[in-house]
């Protein structure tokens, strides 16, 4: 885990440089990727590859020296589907780990052709959620193709840098800018994991205040809780039944680790600004509201109720969700467009069983956090967060 005290808070740092702080800083960040690509631009590159349960991400930033401190620019964001998470025998396959590690290398040589960046600034990091009995035979595959480690975070360290890449730091009030950290809760639905957490303040004797972290996460995610439920039915089950089975299951499986971590950590409930991540949320952002492409989706308690229930109990509505028609919904052709991309990249990406186990997980959380009546956003850009804010970190190691 990073020291709070000095590494994140130079994180916190940077992300206030040259940028308005009244939106979320990845926001910003991405529209400026056409300006630094700029010909004739100074500075130091630096890339990240984040090998995760469901994708390979590939980041790159400059960083260039402005009188307050660095400036930091995203110039290239790319992400490819793999399937690393479906296990054999709890084990990454053989043909996985190969294709995963063609993916990385091919991510690593844009890095090195296109965006000249210097091979020793580029890290290589593996998710918190990457959970098998052979992680070491990923990590050596890696090495064998491409000659540079690969490190896992924990899940503490991954949720700091989200927190920091996600959640906007102020708000505006009507007689002000207010506090955002330090009244919102993150949480990512991933693949493999559920995670999430908070920053507190803390006083310190003298000088400026500090800030602690506190996470939470629990080993349940869209793709291993689809995992889990799919050994407990037959392959040739009808959904109803899978649908059946994962409600039985989650009591026991999310709910009771859900509450656990709530009643250690009250911030998780008590906390009235919400930003949730992950592919569930991206999912159901996307098929309840394909015409918002704002960099924060506004989201509603109401809403994931009745994804889950679309999901779970309503095998034509669920394939109305997947396949709408959007003609009369969005008139404009070039955002139909974009929006069909991305309703079909959902299609792509989810099969009907991962949307039923995703949409338990949501449902989990949406009660378990209680959260009824408050300002729920679906962070567009967080799956970006914590591996763009790892690679900002290495700027100042």
């Amino acid at each position: 885990m990073f020291k709070q005290g000095q590494t994140l808070n130079r994180i916190l740092d940077a992300v206030k440089v040259g940028l308005p702080t009244v939106c979320c800083a990845l926001f910003f960040w991405l529209l400026l990727v056409a300006q630094a690509t700029a010909q004739g631009e100074t500075g130091e590159l630096y890339g990240g590859i984040e090998i995760g349960s469901k994708g390979v991400k590939a980041t790159v930033i400059r960083v260039t020296e402005g009188e307050e401190g660095n400036i930091i620019k995203l110039i290239y964001a790319e992400v490819v589907n793999t399937t690393l998470m479906q296990l054999k025998d709890n084990k990454f396959a053989p043909d996985v780990i190969r294709d995963t590690v063609q993916a990385v290398q091919r991510l690593h040589g844009r890095m090195l052709a296109e965006y000249k960046v210097p091979e020793e600034r580029i890290n290589i990091i593996g998710s918190s959620g990457l959970r098998a009995d052979n992680p070491q035979d990923l990590v050596q595959a890696v090495r064998d193709k491409l000659g540079k480690p690969l490190s896992f975070l924990d899940v503490e360290s991954e949720v700091q840098l989200s927190i920091v890449g996600t959640i906007p730091q102020r708000y505006r009030t009507k007689s002000g800018w207010a506090d955002n950290r330090g009244v919102s809760v993150l949480i990512d639905i991933g693949s493999g994991n559920t995670k999430g957490g908070y920053q507190v303040i803390r006083q310190m004797p003298t000088g400026a205040p500090d800030y602690d972290y506190v996470t939470v996460g629990i080993p349940k995610g869209t793709v291993s809780f689809t995992n889990e439920v799919s050994q407990a039915v037959s392959d040739n089950d009808e959904l109803e039944a899978f649908a059946r089975k994962a409600r039985e299951l989650s009591p026991a499986s999310l709910r009771s680790a859900l509450r656990k971590e709530m009643e250690r950590k009250p911030g998780l409930f008590n906390r009235q600004r919400v930003y949730l991540t992950g592919g569930i949320v991206w999912a159901m952002a996307t098929l309840l509201h394909p015409d918002d492409r704002r960099t924060l989706v506004p989201l509603t308690s109401d809403e994931i109720e009745m994804f889950y229930r679309q999901v779970t109990r309503d095998p034509q509505g669920l394939q109305k969700l997947l396949n709408p028609d959007l003609s009369k919904r969005i008139p404009n052709r070039a955002m139909r467009k974009d929006a069909e991309k991305e309703l079909e990249a959902v299609r792509n990406s989810f099969s009907p069983r991962n949307l039923i186990a995703g949409a338990e997980i949501l449902r989990a959380v949406n009660q378990e956090f209680s959260l009824t009546g408050k300002r729920i956003r679906f962070a567009r850009y967080g799956y970006l967060a914590w591996i763009l804010s790892y690679v900002r970190l290495q700027v100042e190691p």
